[in-house]
């Protein structure tokens, strides 16, 4: 399932035509709202608009929308709406929020809110940061939205022309599509998560590199493992800087470059560890 087939008829075609598309915000009963190059705008009936009054209202439509999101079977996508999201099979990552099930963790009863994350490529990875990536270990560390995602995919297809790359895609949203793969020399693992990645990848495509997006805390102890087998990492943590890395994670002692990213209009900073 695509995001134009899981929408709303009258919300997509008003979206056909934006180009820029970056998130959409839909809310049972709210205005919808959409984030197009950085910024934010209403949808209204016949164009956007950055007036809330005139925004197109839509009803309780968040679980019709994750109903034909699951293709009529959200009992198959249980496990991954369990951890807040899920992914489409063109790479849009689907946020979900709304009332639990008082007697099943983790199952939700009613989806009320819902965001969409639309994937894009962009190269952004310039010759210089390229060239300090080489060198070790790098984290990339930014806030939500911040193109952490964006960044990593654009590196691994950047690093892939001279490296073997492995990719670590837990959510089916790095490397989205066959075009896109095809501008690359990257070792896809998808659905993967990264303690099968880290073991069993490794010896299975002995990679140069391993990109992986949003480490957790619970991903240390397997990341340390592969790191003493000599393969190189690149990853992305949430945070707003060096300090916030180094609070959550006993890791600095490993990484060699930080790539710190505020949002995607602002100039990468790279800092030597």
């Amino acid at each position: 399932m695509k995001l134009v087939e899981c929408l709303p008829d009258v919300l997509a075609d008003r979206l056909r035509s934006v180009h820029g598309l970056r998130e959409i915000r839909i809310r049972d009963n709210r205005a919808v709202k959409v984030n197009v190059k950085g910024q934010w705008y209403y949808v209204a009936e016949k164009a956007l608009t950055q007036r809330g009054e005139n925004a197109m209202r839509l009803g309780e439509v968040c679980d019709e929308i994750i109903k034909k999101a699951c293709n009529n079977s959200v009992y198959a996508y249980e496990k991954m709406i369990a951890k807040g999201f899920f992914t489409l099979d063109d790479g849009v990552r689907i946020g979900v929020c709304g009332i639990l099930a008082g007697n099943q963790e983790k199952v939700f009863q009613k989806y009320t809110s819902l965001c969409f994350r639309i994937p894009q490529y962009v190269a952004c990875v310039d010759s210089n940061t390229l060239a300090e990536c080489i060198r070790g270990n790098s984290v990339v560390i930014g806030p939500p939205a911040s193109g952490k995602t964006t960044f990593l995919r654009d590196l691994s297809v950047k690093l892939s022309q001279n490296y073997n790359v492995m990719v670590v895609d837990e959510r089916g949203e790095l490397f989205y599509d066959y075009e896109l793969l095809s501008k690359s020399n990257c070792d896809v693992l998808k659905w993967s998560d990264k303690l099968y990645a880290f073991e069993s990848g490794v010896r299975a495509m002995s990679p140069d590199f391993i990109a992986c997006d949003e480490l957790s805390s619970e991903d240390v102890a397997p990341l340390k493992r592969c790191l003493n087998s000599g393969v190189k990492i690149i990853c992305s943590v949430h945070g707003n800087g060096i300090d916030d890395f180094k609070k959550k994670y006993d890791l600095a002692d490993y990484f060699a470059t930080a790539v710190i990213l505020r949002n995607p209009e602002s100039p990468i900073r790279i800092e030597n560890l």
